[in-house]
């Protein structure tokens, strides 16, 4: 894009356009007018739309790339696209670029443990749930808290995120030693896609706008103030949609709602 406006325009378009396109399930393919929209697996009317001129900008920096054997035209985002997403994003979200803390998490799976390496920075629900509304309680609940937790949790399982990298070895201590043989590829592959499901199933059962705000909040640790202004909403009415979220997502998970007094 000439000149520096045009520039900001396209980075503007990156983000609003792959905040979706990132997603598990997403691809994109033409629509009228030159246009590229944004598809669910089985979905037939795009979720968003990006004008050719972007597109073409997007395929000549190779932020995407072709789903080979696809019985039709589809796209992904590349590992360059994410890339650029991540940075952009990051600019954009002072709280997520601020709290980056390397850290590895253990996890339970019906094979064994597995250790990830994840961002153990304080995230947007941790902060929420230290802090109190005026009637003296916190904004979050332990029920909610629990409930976006676990949605993560299975998040970073499914390596949905590039920010997250994996190691899938049965693992000892930090000296390196193992409790076991490693793990066959096939095997870490049903562990990811099953927990890539389970995060499918709790944001359909959420709902739309709400299954939104729990992956950019939850998942991609979005503060409150960047997922209002991505999504169009009027100042602080963020938090009353992530409360009704979290209680829909602790629903789902059969999660018993806290009783107030």
């Amino acid at each position: 894009m000439k000149g520096r406006g045009g520039e900001r325009q396209f980075e503007r378009e990156v983000r609003r356009f792959f905040r979706r396109f990132v997603e598990p399930g997403i691809h994109a393919a033409p629509v009228q007018d030159g246009r590229m929209g944004l598809f669910q697996e089985k979905g037939k009317h795009p979720i968003a739309t990006m004008e050719a001129r972007f597109w073409a900008e997007c395929e000549a920096r190779d932020l995407v790339e072709r789903v080979e054997g696809a019985p039709e035209t589809r796209w992904r985002a590349s590992d360059a696209g994410r890339a650029l997403y991540r940075r952009l994003t990051a600019e954009a979200e002072p709280f997520r670029a601020q709290h980056q803390l390397g850290g590895e998490r253990r996890f339970r799976t019906g094979e064994g443990e597995i250790t990830l390496a994840v961002n153990e920075g304080e995230t947007p629900l941790g902060w929420l749930r230290r802090r109190k509304g005026a009637d003296g309680k916190p904004l979050l609940s332990e029920t909610q808290f629990e409930a976006g937790e676990r949605l993560r949790r299975d998040f970073t399982l499914g390596q949905m995120t590039p920010r997250v990298t994996a190691d899938w070895t049965a693992m000892g201590g930090r000296s390196g030693a193992r409790r076991g043989p490693a793990r066959d590829p096939a095997e870490i592959a049903t562990h990811a896609l099953a927990a890539r499901e389970r995060v499918a199933r709790a944001i359909e059962a959420a709902g739309p706008k709400l299954g939104d705000i729990l992956l950019s909040v939850c998942c991609h640790l979005e503060g409150l103030e960047a997922a209002e202004r991505g999504f169009g909403w009027p100042k602080r009415s963020g938090k009353l949609v992530l409360q009704i979220a979290l209680d829909r997502l602790a629903g789902h998970y059969g999660m018993e709602k806290e009783k107030s007094g």
